[in-house]
């Protein structure tokens, strides 16, 4: 099975649920609407044809174009921006000549170094607001402090840790991270790097000891952090009479509102704020004139930012997801984050995130050639 799979399915399964909730739910979100609708499908609908479709385009020039979306992405939000986006480069171009043959040869031991670092960068990031209190499990309100940052960048760090190999102890760590810092995006990209990564070294042949009790750990676990999101959430708001499942299929709704009333605001050339925005989600917020942030669908930001046009992202996400899956490690990052991507909505980060995976799945590609 391709990882990509998971991605479709649940881009798919995500809009039947929203509109499902939006009937079920037609007292507190109006009932859904047919453009908005016929948008999503399109996306996604074009997104495919960019993934199956072998364009034969030189390795080269693709390279060209995932470095100039990252720059272009990244540059508008200052000068770190292009800085990130500069040593982004470096540092690829540093891994592919160092680590191209060897990830391949054996991807059960591959990168070993990196993981050992990447691990140590994980705990500190994890233990700084632990020690500094803002520990949101017990304080919601050190929920939105910035040290959220510091949960956020320890979540992705583990689910690059677990994309190179599925390590039941890191998978526990990311989730612990999850669980202290209520995010339920970190817990389900770690499920999502962990179960994906499992999945393709099982297609190898690879008997990995333990794992028919892996994954039901590995689910009770998730569990175990959407119920504590739900605890903090009826900790913060003491007004919320929805229950813990009813919640679960209340949020897409909600969501998929969001991205309507974008859709509307954005249509048909596009207003040109949410991707270049340093607060994406708070730039929603403010839309309507709250504030805290707001997530908005994979749809959202294209059909506001571009109009029409937005459609045109569909194609690069397409063609980028099917450049990153040619290495396995690349593979499980670029749909975990995908995947994420449904509910809350492209931003900088994760449009950068995914040309940084395809240029580096080319360059390895690039490498092979020169050699």
């Amino acid at each position: 099975m391709r990882p990509s799979v998971l991605f479709w399915a649940a881009a798919v399964l995500y809009i039947i649920t929203a509109v499902i909730s939006k009937v079920i739910y037609s007292d507190l979100l109006p009932p859904p609407e047919a453009a908005p609708l016929v948008y999503a499908l399109a996306f996604l609908w074009i997104m495919a044809v960019f993934y199956l479709r072998d364009w034969k385009i030189n390795c080269l020039h693709k390279s060209y174009l995932y470095l100039a979306v990252m720059i272009l992405v990244l540059s508008p939000l200052g000068w770190w921006g292009f800085a990130t986006a500069v040593a982004t480069i470096v540092t690829t171009r540093l891994i592919v000549h160092y680590e191209a043959r060897n990830i391949e040869r054996n991807p059960d031991n591959a990168r070993k170094e990196l993981r050992l670092i990447l691990t140590t960068v994980v705990l500190v990031l994890f233990l700084v607001p632990i020690f500094r209190g803002a520990v949101p499990i017990l304080r919601p309100e050190t929920r939105y402090s910035a040290f959220r940052f510091f949960y956020l960048a320890a979540g992705y760090f583990t689910v690059v840790i677990l994309s190179l190999k599925p390590d039941f102890r890191i998978f526990l760590l990311g989730e612990a991270i999850a669980l202290v810092s209520t995010f339920r995006t970190i817990g389900l990209a770690v499920a999502l790097a962990y179960f994906l990564r499992l999945v393709q070294l099982r297609g190898l042949g690879y008997n990995i000891k333990g794992r028919k009790y892996m994954l039901p750990a590995a689910a009770m676990v998730l569990i175990g952090v959407f119920l504590a999101r739900y605890y903090v959430t009826t900790a913060t708001y003491p007004e919320w009479q929805l229950g813990f499942l009813e919640t679960l299929l209340y949020r897409p709704g909600v969501t998929y509102t969001v991205y309507e009333k974008l859709f509307h605001l954005g249509m048909p050339w596009g207003e040109r704020g949410i991707l270049f925005s340093t607060d994406p989600k708070g730039y929603v917020g403010s839309l309507f004139g709250r504030n805290v942030g707001y997530t908005y669908t994979i749809f959202g930001q294209p059909a506001y930012d571009f109009g029409l046009f937005g459609l045109i992202e569909a194609a690069f996400l397409g063609m980028a997801l099917q450049d990153a899956e040619r290495r396995r490690p690349t593979a499980v990052l670029a749909v975990t984050l995908m995947t994420l991507m449904i509910p809350i909505g492209i931003d900088a980060f994760f449009l950068s995130a995914m040309a940084f995976l395809a240029y580096l799945s080319v360059e390895v590609d690039v490498w092979k050639k020169d050699r």
